[in-house]
């Protein structure tokens, strides 16, 4: 049985680097088909509408960031040479609408050759990853996607959910920070199959999110998630990380 391994949203800086890398050595041991990353794989955090103006925008650590990610991923690549897909988002798509937006003077301007946007500035092809602009077919009859296409709920796996009812094809997603598989049924007799949104959780630290006010509130779960295939069919699996960063996968404990 072939899987794919899930994985949720980091948004470094306010990454937790520890899980990150416990999930990359849980990858390494069991060599899936396929990495399959939400989005948001950086935060962004200059570039936020919600920076401007503060001191966050002129602290200079983008590329800090951007350099921390590039290190995740060298971590993962160092015993994974599998294929490596990642969704559009909208942390990783900050610095094109900060162009787009802010700086348009900018739009068109290549360094070394190549365009100014999240992909060269993450060299995603150096790392063999794979860059989506739109849903993705991850497996039979499931969608790759990142969590804000559509509407968003405060329930842990009602927004996928919903996104598969719209799309008519089972979702896996991020975004929302929440961890959560829901399923449910449409069509009739022999027409009728199973939908299920499975959302990944996150892999941030809370103590970074700041915007959660001080007792850091939020029904978020750190977690990822796993997708067994055999032929056409396919079974999710989410999978929570406890605040150790240990997790269970097929009895086995991994930290």
């Amino acid at each position: 049985m072939e899987a794919i391994v899930c994985l949720s949203d980091w948004q470094v800086p306010l990454d937790d680097e520890e899980k990150i890398r416990a999930v990359a050595r849980f990858v390494w041991d069991l060599q899936p088909s396929a990495l399959a990353h939400v989005g948001d794989a950086t935060d962004s955090t200059q570039l936020s509408c919600w920076a401007r103006g503060l001191r966050a925008e002129f602290d200079g650590g983008l590329e800090g960031a951007f350099e921390k990610t590039r290190r995740h991923f060298e971590y993962y690549r160092e015993h994974y040479e599998g294929p490596w897909h990642l969704m559009k988002s909208n942390h990783d798509e900050r610095l094109e609408l900060a162009i787009e937006q802010r700086l348009p003077g900018l739009a068109g301007l290549t360094v070394g050759g190549q365009k100014i946007n999240i992909q060269n500035a993450l060299r995603l092809d150096d790392y063999g990853i794979t860059w989506h602009e739109e849903p993705y077919q991850i497996a039979p009859g499931w969608l790759l996607m990142h969590g804000d296409e559509g509407g968003t709920s405060k329930l842990p796996g009602a927004t996928a959910l919903g996104l598969a009812l719209s799309a008519f094809s089972s979702v896996v997603c991020g975004h929302t920070h929440r961890a959560g598989l829901a399923w449910t049924g449409v069509g009739t007799g022999r027409r009728r199959q199973a939908l299920a949104g499975m959302e990944v959780g996150h892999m941030m630290k809370l103590s970074g999110a700041e915007y959660l006010g001080r007792a850091r509130l939020a029904n978020w779960g750190n977690a990822f998630g796993i997708l067994w295939k055999d032929g056409r069919k396919v079974w999710p699996q989410l999978v929570p990380v406890q605040p150790d960063g240990s997790f269970v996968v097929n009895g086995e404990r991994y930290k």
